[in-house]
């Protein structure tokens, strides 16, 4: 094995290298925080800018603070030979760190190629104490120590180096409360004749249980700020309220071009609190559509977003724990809006010829009362308007046309759309 390692070490100093440090850095993964008598892992990555024939160094730690127990390749060097492990590669595994000496391909059959984030060993270690220390390459490990070079082209570089932190902890951290912020992704029907929808759209807050981790669960939270952002140019909000299970003593809302704002505050005594055990709708806000936005026959998708821009001075998304401000998880949502289209029709034109006239009124009686045939538009059937089709409506229409009784409702005297009408076709409108 000594001789296996000199000749490696002759091998990476047999020539010298114009090369700079800046092309290649080796670098340990990290911050790297475990526990007493935790495992865990740091991983050993290389950037570089050429083609790289092998590497050796040595990687130091803190004996006091932790226990190496294996080291094993990485990612890249499992496959860096053609797929293949390199055909020398050389572990030593020491009570203070390990050294490494590669060599790709002795006959130059493969190399690692320039790029970058290249993982090409992995160090387990063993938490002993609680301290704060560094994974640091050095060479002062083995006989004679190794050295920290790359090989490229035959001769051999020291990269940038650049070491990595380690965080022993005697207890696992408490993580601080998680709170989400969820919009509504909602399919919005609009009358596809118009380009018009109004419409209402919920947003909630939920808190994520870290109990298991020693994190108190749920919180009593004290208020909460949210700013939702839409495209002005596809809808505009018309109003934006709290939805809560009490009165808070503050709750405001803004609303501008691009969206809206809601600062809640739930008792100023703190004597009123609001835990998150289930998501809860806690705002809700009112939208329209912009006319002329929505048109032809496909849906349209926009989004609603949590934005920090809004309000003067903008608006922040948190939620107050204990009096302190803390930032939630937020998740964005979308409106798709599909277009309904409702057919034109003339009212008290049951039949459906060319107007209102006698012939309208028979034909509603002989299809209320003698089984006459149905026509293909009931809400033109409803003369007078009162969303039922019943006896009523031809006595309407006969007044209208032979006692100078009032019109039909509208659509009248013209062809029009009424939305959500009943009416499956119509032959005589334009």
């Amino acid at each position: 094995m000594y001789k296996l390692i000199c000749l490696f070490t002759t091998i990476l100093l047999m020539t010298t290298s114009p090369l700079g440090a800046q092309d290649f850095i080796l670098y340990v993964s990290g911050p790297a925080t475990a526990t007493l008598g935790e495992s865990f892992d740091q991983s050993t990555m290389l950037d570089v800018n050429q083609d790289v024939q092998g590497w050796s160094f040595g990687a130091c730690h803190d004996s006091t603070l932790m226990t190496l127990d294996t080291v094993a390749d990485g990612a890249a060097t499992e496959i860096v030979n053609n797929g293949d492990t390199p055909d020398f590669n050389q572990v030593n595994v020491l009570a203070d760190g390990f050294t490494v000496g590669v060599v790709i391909c002795f006959v130059g059959c493969a190399v690692l190629e320039a790029g970058t984030g290249y993982e090409i060993h992995v160090a387990s270690y063993t938490a002993d104490a609680e301290g704060v220390s560094a994974t640091d390459f050095c060479d002062t490990l083995g006989a004679p120590p190794v050295e920290t070079v790359i090989v490229v082209n035959g001769a051999s570089v020291a990269p940038e180096q650049i070491s990595g932190s380690v965080e022993i902890l005697a207890t696992p951290p408490v993580p601080d409360p998680e709170f989400i912020f969820s919009a509504a992704t909602e399919t919005i029907n609009y009358d596809g004749n118009s380009g018009s929808a109004s419409f209402s759209v919920s947003v909630q807050i939920s808190e994520t249980d870290n109990s298991a981790s020693g994190a108190d669960f749920p919180n009593q939270t004290q208020g909460f700020s949210m700013g939702m952002a839409n495209d002005p140019a596809v809808m505009e909000c018309t109003g934006a309220d709290v939805s809560l299970p009490f009165d808070a003593d503050f709750a405001e809302g803004g609303v501008s071009a691009g969206g809206w704002t809601m600062g809640v505050v739930f008792s100023f005594a703190g004597g009123v609190t609001l835990a998150f055990t289930e998501p809860l709708d806690v705002a809700v806000a009112d939208y329209s559509t912009v006319a002329g936005a929505l048109s032809g026959t496909g849906t349209t998708e926009t989004a609603l977003t949590w934005s920090e821009d809004l309000g003067s001075p903008p608006v922040a998304n948190i939620v107050v724990v204990n009096g302190s401000s803390l930032t939630p998880e937020k998740v964005d949502g979308s409106i798709t809006f599909q277009p309904v289209f409702d057919q034109p029709f003339l009212r008290g034109n049951c039949n459906g010829n060319s107007g209102v006239d006698i012939s309208d009124g028979i034909w509603m009686l002989q299809e209320l009362h003698l089984g006459g045939p149905s026509g293909t538009c009931a809400e033109a059937c409803d003369a007078n308007g009162d969303s039922v089709y019943d006896i009523a409506d031809p006595m309407y229409v006969i007044y209208y046309r032979l006692l100078d009784g009032p019109a039909p409702t509208s659509p009248f005297p013209d062809c029009g759309v009424e939305v959500g009408s009943d009416c499956d076709a119509t032959n005589y409108c334009p």
